[in-house]
């Protein structure tokens, strides 16, 4: 089929997006069924075939009547999505011995099996999209010992979704694939600005929102002015009755800041009541004093108060 074209570079066989994905494919389907959607992880388009049997549900390449697609680039690569079934595709090749050789890769095989025209070889695939890169003429050389010169026929087994198949002369890095055979494309630099653009439009608003504020009441303003005290400060807890707590102010040397605290000396409750009871004692004589003095008959001078006691009893 691609015998008489220029090979060199990147070579497509498959791709989902196109107007005619299976322009070169047979698609057998039974049991199963092949369809073309869009995938929500990438967001385009891929094709999808999904069976009961693994074996009976299958797309090939090349259609009939074309015998080989005749491509000798080296390079196989193939973006496809593990759907977490069964799945498996075959590599048909052609040595310098003329010999054609089949390579099997699948899932659902642990153990490598090389025959003298087949080879089976197990896969692993990561979830969600995968990028398989295989080496068809370091598996050739490995597995036959010969040199491998085209690949003649490529066939895909359910169950899978393909979004693009090609050869390449080597392997390039992600930089230098063109955009179209990348698994996931680069955003476009508007599209980037377009959405910084966007993130930036919902948290600041380019246009301030203007908004008219209610005259503040003057009441309000004269009592914003006013410093709150609080309520501790202006109430002073009353003295505990067990004890009376006398602050000692003693002399400040010269030198000495002010503002240093003193000691305070707990004065027992006896002593207190003891100090109360004299106080109040020395008034109540003082009082009687000037009674006694006032009731008294002044002395006169030359006059002798008698000693003696007067008896009240005596007639």
């Amino acid at each position: 089929m691609f015998r008489n074209s220029f090979q060199h570079g990147f070579l497509s066989v498959f791709t989902s997006g196109g107007s005619k994905p299976l322009g070169i494919w047979d698609v057998h389907a039974k049991n199963g069924h092949c369809r073309r959607l869009t995938d929500e992880d990438l967001r385009s388009l891929v094709f999808e075939l999904v069976g009961v049997n693994v074996a009976t549900t299958f797309m090939v390449a090349p259609c009939n009547p074309c015998p080989s697609l005749a491509i000798k680039l080296p390079f196989l690569v193939m973006h496809v999505k593990n759907l977490r079934k069964f799945f498996s595709f075959e590599v048909q090749v052609l040595d310098d011995r003329q010999s054609l050789r089949r390579f099997r890769f699948s899932n659902y095989q642990s153990g490598t099996r090389v025959d003298i025209f087949s080879s089976s070889m197990p896969m692993s695939l990561a979830p969600s999209w995968n990028e398989l890169q295989i080496n068809l003429a370091d598996f050739t050389r490995r597995a036959y010992g010969t040199n491998y010169v085209e690949t003649v026929r490529l066939q895909i087994h359910a169950n899978v979704r393909i979004k693009r198949i090609y050869f390449c002369d080597r392997l390039y890095t992600v930089e230098e694939l063109p955009s179209e055979f990348r698994l996931f494309p680069p955003v476009r630099p508007c599209r980037i600005a377009e959405m910084r653009a966007a993130a930036k439009h919902h948290k600041h608003p380019d246009e301030p929102i203007e908004m008219l504020r209610p005259p503040t009441p003057v009441e309000e303003v004269v009592a914003s002015n006013q410093v709150e005290v609080p309520a501790e400060t202006l109430v002073r807890p009353p003295t505990p009755v067990d004890e009376m707590v006398v602050s000692s102010q003693s002399e400040v040397p010269a030198g000495t800041s002010t503002n240093a605290e003193t000691p305070a000396t707990v004065v027992p409750m006896e002593t207190v009541n003891d100090t109360v009871q004299s106080v109040v004692h020395f008034e109540e004589t003082e009082d009687e004093k000037a009674e006694q003095t006032a009731d008294e008959p002044m002395e006169q001078p030359g006059q002798q108060v008698s000693e003696r006691p007067q008896n009240l009893n005596d007639n």
